[in-house]
């Protein structure tokens, strides 16, 4: 047997063994029968299966192109296709990671954040003098996440002035801007846990797709002014857990369905 033929029937049972590891890494996290660290640790191992696949995929790939042979098309083609997508997604969510500062409680405003009262099992400390290393940089949580949302920040879209009807009030900018974040809130899929129109807090959590861990969120509605009103939300995670910038990552998304 030719070693391109052999070498595509490797990456396809090496693809195969990659794509149950990370299965069984999903799922045992998902049912709480091992740590989330536990689950990147398995996750690791189909990583390094998985390039293992792409490069006997490759190996095949190179000699039936330079030859023009299909013999061992299906079974290389499969794993060239599978190992890259088993490779990419985690090694992209990593890539991610090292991008965003490596915080677990992140917010808007980190010289004064929202406060959990429903939740306070997470994030009942925000740590804003803590020392990490970002960009090159070494310097406290709240100037990195002031550095990281000076890039980020984007003008909400205004509050629409109310037309009065007769006998009825117009709500409040705050009150308008309250019930906004919490429809977008139950829109994104967070599970709502609390809220309060009157301290203007809105508590939920959600949870990543692929582990299912679960973030914190609290979202805090202010009056701005004597015509407008703000927001501010803080994300947190299980500490010491790395979060890949997934809360940073639920912010932004926030914002975005917020402008929609």
């Amino acid at each position: 047997m030719r070693f391109p033929l052999l070498a595509a029937r490797l990456a396809f049972a090496a693809t195969l063994i990659a794509a149950a590891t990370a299965l069984l890494a999903i799922l045992v996290v998902r049912a709480r029968a091992a740590s989330f660290a536990t689950g990147l640790q398995i996750m690791g191992v189909s990583v390094a299966l998985g390039l293992i696949a792409l490069v006997l995929a490759l190996i095949w790939l190179v000699d039936a192109l330079r030859h023009n042979r299909g013999d061992g098309k299906r079974a290389g083609m499969t794993a060239f296709l599978g190992a890259l997508i088993l490779v990419f997604v985690p090694l992209h969510t990593v890539y991610q990671g090292i991008k965003a500062p490596p915080v677990h409680d992140v917010t808007t405003d980190p010289d004064d954040p929202p406060r959990f009262v429903a939740l306070a099992g997470n994030g009942a400390h925000f740590d804003a003098a803590a020392m990490i290393d970002y960009r090159g940089e070494h310097n406290s949580v709240s100037y990195m996440l002031h550095e990281y949302y000076s890039g980020l920040t984007k003008p909400l879209m205004p509050i629409l002035p109310c037309s009065p009807k007769p006998g009825v009030a117009c709500p409040s900018p705050a009150s308008k801007m309250f019930w906004r974040c919490f429809n977008r809130a139950k829109d994104m899929g967070w599970r709502i846990v609390d809220f309060n129109e009157k301290e203007g807090r809105i508590e939920a959590v959600a949870t990543s797709f692929w582990f299912a861990q679960p973030s914190d969120i609290v979202v805090r509605v202010r009056p701005a002014g004597t015509m407008g009103a703000r927001f501010d939300v803080r994300v947190a995670s299980e500490k010491d857990a790395p979060d890949f910038g997934h809360n940073l990552d639920l912010i932004k998304a926030y914002r975005v369905a917020l402008n929609s």
